[in-house]
């Protein structure tokens, strides 16, 4: 069980420590990303080579829920027969899209140049007090 004392960050633990344990990690990731492709072949062998009647059970179960409303269903009924973009390419599409959308109208420019001016302007306050001899009878009084 792992508990506070086990935990140590990768910062802290030796480069070739380090570099044994990201090994590891890799031969661990490799391993299962091969257990999950032949599950993958093993599950696509079950439904579309040896049991057809099973396959178009699941289809047709697909379809069932989909004409009762079921988004999901739908979505994989098209990814099924090839009818769908990529999400992933949907996403970046419509990222994109919003991203290009946003009205600028100047804004952003005009809030940076407005902080700069500000740095500066705190730059040459810091110069002034820096020069001052620390008197207050030689500075003007502020007008209320």
């Amino acid at each position: 069980m792992a508990n506070a004392e086990n935990l140590i960050p990768m910062d802290k633990r030796s480069q070739s420590e380090a570099r044994e344990l990201g090994k590891k990690g890799g031969i661990a990731s490799g391993a299962s990303r091969r257990a999950y492709r032949s599950l993958k072949q093993a599950a696509k062998a079950f439904f579309f080579r040896e049991n057809d009647d099973a396959a178009m059970q699941l289809i047709q179960a697909l379809y069932e829920e989909a004409r009762n409303g079921n988004v999901k269903a739908l979505e994989k009924l098209e990814d099924l027969i090839g009818e769908t973009v990529p999400r992933e390419e949907l996403a970046m599409k419509k990222k994109q899209a919003a991203a290009q959308s946003k009205p600028d109208n100047g804004k952003t420019a005009a809030l940076i140049a407005g902080m700069q001016e500000r740095v500066e302007t705190e730059d040459d306050l810091h110069e002034e007090t820096a020069g001052a001899d620390g008197t207050v009878a030689d500075a003007a009084a502020p007008a209320d």
